[in-house]
């Protein structure tokens, strides 16, 4: 939680210096002090503040900032006409702003491993009359089940790294098996799933060939630079190519 802080605060220098790190410590006292307000709207989707427990991702909800570039890939480059299959849901904020650009909505599958962000999920997909499914699963390998501790702090959980809520367990499910489940034969990725990306690329080749598009937020901070060189590479020979970085977010296309 202090490090998110930290990192927070030295964006927020970084683009606008003391006075924008103060514009922010401004925002948290409102954030901290009152209910500021239960619902806000970003690229025209409605999202709830409730039981969003979290300080600073209150705040960047508030601030607009909250998977900025996640949102700004899925408007520039995602097909409208494709089938989405969306890996780390959270709780909905990109998948609401990307449902409602879908000819067919309900062709979106959003899946979540944290069973504390399905609420939000469902809630947020309620509030802006989204059609996509929810699965709460994890994509894993060799199990067929996962048992993790999730986090309260939705933006950053992690089936790899303990949260400070009790454990839970759900079910193991491969990408492969979503899609076929589901008859998409092209499709898709959005992917958000702290640093498990590099195992989804090394697995499952033979249907990450039937994405037309990837929009995937690397985690080399987690994994190491070494192993996203690698699975960029992979990405490569599957045919796909990088037509834009935006922060963290990397786009690709064949």
């Amino acid at each position: 939680m202090l490090k998110k802080k930290l990192r927070t605060a030295h964006d927020l220098f970084r683009e606008g210096g003391l006075g924008n790190v103060g514009d922010y410590l401004w925002l948290r006292l409102q954030v901290l002090t009152s209910e500021y307000r239960n619902e806000i709207r970003i690229d025209q989707c409605k999202f709830s503040l409730k039981e969003v427990v979290d300080v600073a991702t209150r705040i960047e909800l508030i601030r607009k900032t909250y998977e900025a570039p996640e949102r700004q890939a899925v408007a520039r480059y995602l097909p409208r006409d494709l089938p989405v299959v969306e890996l780390g849901g959270s709780m909905g904020v990109v998948a609401c702003v990307t449902n409602r650009l879908l000819k067919d909505r309900k062709a979106h599958l959003v899946v979540e491993a944290n069973p504390l962000a399905i609420p939000h999920l469902e809630r947020n997909r309620d509030l802006n009359r989204s059609q996509f499914e929810v699965a709460n699963c994890a994509i894993a390998y060799g199990v067929e089940s996962i048992t993790f501790s999730p986090s309260a702090d939705l933006a950053g959980n992690s089936i790899t790294r303990a949260g400070g809520e009790p454990p839970v367990t759900v079910d193991a499910v491969r990408l492969q098996d979503l899609v076929h489940a589901r008859g998409f034969s092209k499709f898709s990725l959005v992917c958000d799933i702290e640093g498990l990306e590099y195992d989804l690329v090394c697995q499952e080749a033979g249907v990450l060939k039937n994405a037309d598009t990837i929009i995937m937020e690397t985690h080399a901070r987690y994994i190491g630079e070494d192993k996203l060189d690698l699975m960029m590479s992979k990405l490569d020979e599957l045919g796909f190519k990088v037509v834009e970085e935006i922060g963290f977010v990397v786009v690709l296309q064949k």
